[in-house]
């Protein structure tokens, strides 16, 4: 009995709460307003507008395609301000053929407001013809703050190669595919539906979802994750109210993704962020996020457990070829043996051929590993608490001026020149390490110029020498010598100098290289090292800094 007394009371309540209280007798309503209005086939919600006291505007999309009769379309339901009445009433109907009709709500006061019903023939914009072409992967532990720790990862997974098969079926077998999206039919919610067919292209290839990490003999299937639009023939529904997209298999698996345009925002606190060319399918993604220190920095754990989105970039087409509507199939997964490549067929050690590094070139981004007790490489711009010019934790600081410079190599021989330069803004980094939160972190006012470590790449014009076998690199400025190491797309995992059980791995999109330099550490007297300073970024920047890499872009 209980529950429904719960139950009355709360009725109760809820219609005390929808009328006039007691000192509120006596009181004239002035409100005229259309809270809210639907009509048979309408999909979405009606937008209703004030314009003055007079007037007002409610905007309404119609499915006309599957109205038996534009002069008497049904309204479904009316609700008026309280004490109003409206010209129109729920159950009767409405004539869309001639001029915009309206609907006059009368408050009790007797002021009156009308409103214009502008219709708009509702067509579904998701219906046409589309070609996937790229593709953008998140995932990753420890949510925002992952990126400052180094446990989160953004990438298309082309730029990640050495995750995915090369024998035609990695994720770039995707971008061949074609979507013939047709609507069929509209609900009594308003919601959409039609059919999906999820073509192969010329080659009739689908990625087949496996990832691997072959160093440590590790083969994962990541279909729950990345087989997000059903090969072949598919339905969907389209969901007005929360603009969601509901993909259902021919076996009943569904998956919901939402349409994207522009930029989309991962990390505003981390400047993350990608652009979308044309259109993306975005699918959020429920992954494992159970932390595994072992793994915890590979792409392998980010991706293959740690899933959190997934976009699709495409493009509406006109028309699909012929050629290209072909079904197609993910090919026969073959699992490799631990530690063997999945295409043995491929030389992982090409003859390097250094005039490919030729060419102009811009800072993509800068990432230090250090500290005896930490993992990873850290962007030096997601630390700007640890630089001069430190507002807050949002804006940038003097490191960030870096991140526009520019750089040219010239290949002469084995070496040739180098040239970097200040970018638009005319500046560099000035390489200080300022503990900015000395009033929370008690660490001291310190201040010292890392310029011995930050600052090793010479500004302006230098020379260098290259070991095509090692790509050790020399680079040579007047009497100052730099000495580090050139990397190519793909992964590299750096094994820290005091604690041997402590890594990072260094990955180098493609269009780009990276210059890693040693790092030596602080050696100087004002500024003793303390125990307090373990485990802070102190201790990864000046105590025990180990590699600096500078990755740029070709341009």
């Amino acid at each position: 009995m209980k529950s429904r007394i719960t139950v009355l009371l709360g009725g109760l309540l809820l219609m005390l709460s929808c009328q006039p209280q007691d000192g509120m007798k006596g009181y004239v309503f002035h409100d005229r307003n259309i809270v809210s209005i639907e009509f048979e086939h309408q999909v979405g919600e009606a937008v209703i507008t004030t314009v003055d006291d007079a007037t007002g505007l409610v905007e309404v999309k119609l499915a006309v395609d599957y109205i038996d009769n534009l002069a008497a379309v049904g309204i479904k339901s009316i609700v008026a301000a309280y004490g109003s009445t409206a010209t129109v009433q729920s159950g009767q109907t409405m004539d869309f053929t001639g001029d915009a009709p309206t609907v006059s709500v009368t408050s009790q006061a007797g002021e009156t407001r009308t409103y214009t019903i502008e219709m708009t023939p509702f067509v579904e914009d998701f219906e046409g013809n589309y070609s996937i072409t790229g593709s953008m992967l998140i995932g990753g532990n420890g949510a925002d703050d992952g990126w400052g720790w180094g446990t989160m990862a953004m990438a298309a997974p082309e730029d990640k190669p050495w995750c995915w098969d090369t024998n035609g079926y990695g994720p770039t077998a995707n971008y061949d595919n074609y979507l013939e999206i047709v609507c069929t039919g509209i609900n009594e919610d308003g919601s959409t539906y039609g059919t999906c067919v999820h073509y192969g292209g010329v080659d009739g290839k689908h990625w087949n979802c496996i990832i691997y990490k072959l160093d440590a003999g590790l083969v994962t299937d990541v279909h729950k994750y990345y087989r997000l639009i059903p090969i072949g023939e598919s339905t969907w529904t389209r969901n007005y109210t929360d603009n969601t997209i509901t993909f259902t298999s021919a076996d009943g698996l569904q998956t919901v993704c939402s349409i994207f345009e522009g930029t989309v925002v991962v990390s505003a606190s981390h400047s993350k962020s990608f652009d979308i060319p044309d259109q993306a399918l975005g699918f959020a993604i429920k992954g494992d996020y159970t932390w595994n220190q072992e793994l915890i920095y590979t792409d392998y754990l980010k991706f293959g457990f740690a899933a959190r989105y997934c976009f699709f970039m495409v493009s509406k087409v006109d028309e699909i070829p012929a050629a290209s509507k072909v079904i197609g199939d993910e090919g026969e997964i073959n699992i490799p043996e631990p530690g063997t490549d999945p295409d043995p067929g491929t030389d992982p050690d090409p003859e390097v051929d250094l005039s490919d590094y030729a060419g102009d070139y811009k800072v993509k981004t800068l990432g230090l590993f250090g500290g005896v007790d930490q993992n990873g490489f850290v962007n030096v711009k997601e630390k700007p608490w640890d630089w001069t010019g430190y507002t807050d934790n949002y804006h940038a600081t003097n490191a960030d001026k870096e991140y526009d410079n520019t750089l040219t190599i010239t290949i002469e021989g084995a070496g040739g020149k180098l040239n970097y330069g200040a970018g638009a803004d005319g500046e560099f980094w000035d390489y200080v390490y300022t503990n900015n939160l000395n009033s929370t972190n008690g660490l001291g006012d310190v201040t010292i110029d890392m310029s011995f470590n930050f600052g090793l790449l010479p500004h302006g014009e230098s020379s260098f020498t290259i070991d095509p076998a090692t790509m050790a690199i020399t680079i040579t400025a007047g009497d100052d010598k730099a000495e580090g190491k050139v990397y190519g797309p793909g992964s590299e995992t750096f094994v820290s100098p005091d604690n041997a059980a402590n890594s990072a791995t260094l990955t180098v999109p493609s269009g780009c290289l990276a210059i890693v330099f040693k790092l030596t550490k602080y050696s100087g007297t004002d500024f003793p090292y303390q125990e307090k300073f373990y485990t802070k970024d102190i201790d990864r920047i000046v105590y025990h800094p180990y590699y600096y890499a500078m990755i740029f872009e070709k341009q």
